[in-house]
């Protein structure tokens, strides 16, 4: 194999590189500065830290024992309406946050009433996921986590 044209293809090769630098050291600073904004941006708009107010005080629970109040609240909610609470039990959640089990039963329209007023009464709890389902005796079945925020 001849050595001339491997010389050539260097020779056009780094004449080639050194013809492209300035284009390619602005690109590169182009892409520095985006990186840099692009850093700063998420910077700004990081999840605020956990001794932040996820909610305003009147719409979150006392630390005390946010299980038992919730508890309290639903089952007097429940005994208004006459609708059967069947569980409630306490589920792990991130620091600010408590998250309740809850299961009910009774009639239709009892029940889909207790779950309206859960949600429009202060403090403010709401339902991360739930589901209606028919029960025994012509009644319906309400299960689902209740979120709500501490102090």
């Amino acid at each position: 194999m001849n050595r001339r044209p491997i010389l050539w293809g260097v020779l056009i090769g780094l004449v080639s590189a050194a013809l492209l630098a300035p284009w390619t050291g602005s690109a590169l600073g182009r892409l520095a500065k985006a990186r840099a904004g692009l850093a700063s941006a998420i910077a700004v708009t990081k999840v605020p830290a956990s001794d932040t107010a996820v909610l305003k005080p009147d719409l979150t629970m006392a630390g005390v024992d946010a299980t038992a109040a919730i508890r309290g609240r639903v089952e007097r909610l429940a005994h208004g309406g006459g609708v059967l609470v069947e569980t409630v039990l306490p589920t792990a959640a991130p620091a600010p946050l408590v998250m309740v089990q809850l299961r009910v039963s009774g009639p239709e329209k009892a029940v889909l009433a207790l779950a309206d007023a859960i949600e429009r009464d202060r403090p403010l709890l709401r339902f991360r996921s739930w589901r209606v389902e028919a029960a025994e005796g012509g009644g319906v079945r309400l299960s689902g986590v209740l979120v709500g925020a501490l102090r």
